[in-house]
């Protein structure tokens, strides 16, 4: 059995007593850069965005990238369709929500 003998590394404790965290994903083939701001404007207008990640290697590529999960805390984003003014055609599900 391996034992780790390496002890420098951060020891902190994540502590989200009373936070409401969400992952929502963004579909639609071909994300425009437009597209994606307009629906993170419209997810921070009800909730603090905590990350930001897609499908395709080297992070988000504008009309490349067809999934986008964003990580949000606070109020859960609406899922629906045409997510947000400019993004047409973009639907939203709210996938994961962690409530403690």
């Amino acid at each position: 059995m391996a034992v780790n003998t390496d002890h420098t590394g951060v020891s902190n404790v994540f502590n989200a007593h009373g936070k409401a965290l969400h992952l929502t994903k963004l579909a639609k083939t071909n994300i425009t850069q437009a597209e994606l701001d307009a629906a993170l404007r419209f997810i921070a207008l009800t909730a603090t965005i905590v990350a930001v990640g897609d499908d395709t290697t080297g992070g988000f590529n504008a009309g490349a990238s067809d999934a986008v999960h964003v990580l949000s805390e606070g109020a859960a984003p609406a899922a629906v369709s045409n997510f947000g003014v400019g993004s047409t055609g973009i639907t939203t599900t709210v996938v994961s929500v962690f409530e403690v």
